[in-house]
Formats: C-alpha cells, structure tokens, sequence
C-alpha cells in the first residue's frame, strides 16, 4: 500500500493531497530551505522538492515524499503582472516528479508589496479579507475569486501531475 508523507501540516495543502488521492497523508512540518515567500519559479520549485525529500527521510513507513510550496513569479516577457504558483514535488527516494498547478494573476501592486516588504502573500491576503489564516483555506484564490477557486484544488491538480508517472503505466523507468 502506497503511504504519503506530506512536508507540511497546512490544512489546505492536507485537503489537497487527500483530494488527489483519496488517501490521508502523513503531515509533518519540516523547513522549505528556500525563503518563507519564495519569488520565482525555480526557488518554488527548489522549496517542495527539499520539503518531498525531508518528509519522506522523517517517515519510514512512507514510500512518497510530498512538498507542497505556493510562490510569486514575476512575468517580466508578456504581461508585466505577479502570478501565484502552486508546485508539488513528489519523490520516493529514486524518482522525482513536479506537478505544477494553475498560474494566478494578482493584482501587480499585492505582489510589489510582498517583494519591497519582504513579507508572505498570506499576510496582505489575511489584511484583506481581514481575518487570520486564511492560507489554510482558500487562500488568495479564494479572495480573489469570491472562492470560485480555492487553494486545496490548485493544489490537488499539481498533487495528481506530479504523482502521475508514479501510477501511470505509460510512464517507463529510465
């Protein structure tokens, strides 16, 4: 039996994983290695993969390791705006895969602000919709769309592309 273990205990990113795979993951904290609001592509991509490699070393009984982290990335090519990313990596201790989930404009001067004050997107969502927490629901997506999107589905379809050469019998080992 396939036992996930998740490198966070954020209940959004938990509702996520049990969405993609009708299964409750093993939650644990443990450090994304990168900044607390990674601002690119490739530092939100580094970030889960160090959270997927460290929860599947800190759990023995897992044979997935699963890091979930959510970043900024600037388009500085066609748009000129500030996108929110979802990424999960998915590693069982040979094979790593990235799923990535949608890419979300935000307004251009929420993530301006993220970037000069060096804070988390969560707090300036949380100031808005004023409440705490809210990245444990639907986060940004959900304020920005009047939860037509919520962050636990972002997530699940980044969970279901990363898992997918994991389960999928078109993919062949290298």
């Amino acid at each position: 039996m396939v036992r996930y273990a998740l490198g966070t205990t954020n209940q959004a990113k938990r509702k996520a994983v049990e969405l993609a795979t009708g299964m409750e993951p093993i939650c644990l904290s443990v450090p994304s290695g990168v900044a607390d609001q990674p601002l690119s592509e490739d530092e939100t991509i580094r970030g889960a993969i160090h959270r997927a490699k460290q929860a599947l070393a800190q759990v023995p009984e897992a044979t997935i390791g699963l890091g979930l982290e959510g970043g900024l990335t600037y388009d500085d090519v066609y748009t000129e705006m500030w996108y929110l990313i979802s990424i999960c990596a998915a590693w069982d201790g040979q094979q790593l895969s990235i799923g990535k989930g949608l890419a979300f404009p935000i307004p251009f001067h929420i993530g301006e602000r993220v970037k000069k004050e060096q804070i988390e997107l969560r707090t300036v969502i949380d100031e808005l919709a004023g409440m705490e927490g809210s990245n444990q629901r639907g986060g940004a997506y959900g304020l920005l769309t009047n939860n037509r999107i919520v962050r636990a589905n972002v997530f699940c379809e980044a969970v279901i592309a990363a898992l997918t050469p994991f389960h999928s019998s078109f993919y062949q080992p290298k």
